[in-house]
């Protein structure tokens, strides 16, 4: 039998803040990339993902970040996309994918 062991994670303030900062800044990465989407025909996942480094050169911000957790946030947006398409396609009503508010994310 395998265990998984848990542990509570008690940061100090200083750590709590720059997680925080970092939740809210991958937050805003989600919504620039979904008004993207919304605003500009023929996006694609792959594509949005190469445009990450020059988005990072013009919002100074996004360099305290790694690389591969903003493509994850990008990920996240398409795989998000693809599950209200597939549940559209069972029949379901869906809506769009809104906004994400700072206490959402």
């Amino acid at each position: 039998m395998n265990y998984n062991y848990r542990y509570r994670l008690d940061p100090s303030d200083a750590l709590q803040e720059t997680l925080n900062r970092h939740r809210d800044l991958y937050r805003q990465v989600y919504n620039h990339f979904l008004y993207r989407l919304n605003h500009s025909d023929g996006t694609t996942k792959y594509g949005e993902i190469n445009q990450l480094p020059s988005i990072k050169q013009w919002w100074d911000d996004l360099t305290d970040l790694y690389s591969r957790t903003l493509q994850n946030v990008v990920e996240r947006l398409y795989t998000n996309l693809s599950r209200l398409k597939d549940a559209k396609d069972n029949g379901r009503k869906v809506g769009q994918l809104k906004w994400k508010a700072p206490t959402e994310y």
